[in-house]
């Protein structure tokens, strides 16, 4: 379906994706440094909070305030234990490279057949 709000979705997944390649980036470039831990973003949780947020109100003097972000990126447990303790293995980073390519790319061509599609509604041609 062809709406504004689906092509600014794409959009947004668009700029996750290309945020998330700098992290990727970030994590290949300190794959030599002492103590780093690697990091990705987690968008499946960021999307989960946007779509079920409701909006807070602090209905009362004592309620704690409203703001429970805790930043798009979160520091992954799982990585390699080497003996300087860093935890990024340049291997796993260049298949999550490919795949967050692969992604990008995918909502590269589903924007594109929107706009298409929009064309076509505007002009009459493809």
């Amino acid at each position: 379906m062809l709406t504004n709000k689906t092509i600014g979705n794409l959009t947004k997944a668009m700029d996750w994706a290309a945020e998330r390649q700098k992290v990727i980036n970030h994590n290949l470039a300190n794959a030599d440094t002492p103590h780093y831990q690697r990091r990705d973003l987690v968008f499946d949780q960021e999307l989960t909070k946007k779509l079920n947020r409701l909006p807070l109100k602090q209905t009362h003097p004592r309620h704690l305030a409203a703001t429970t972000h805790t930043g798009l990126w979160q520091a992954s447990d799982w990585g390699v234990v080497r003996v300087d303790q860093n935890g990024v293995d340049p291997e796993v980073e260049m298949v999550t490279a490919v795949e967050n390519f692969y992604y990008y790319q995918g909502l590269t061509q589903q924007l594109n057949n929107q706009l298409r599609r929009l064309r076509m509604a505007i002009g009459g041609k493809a």
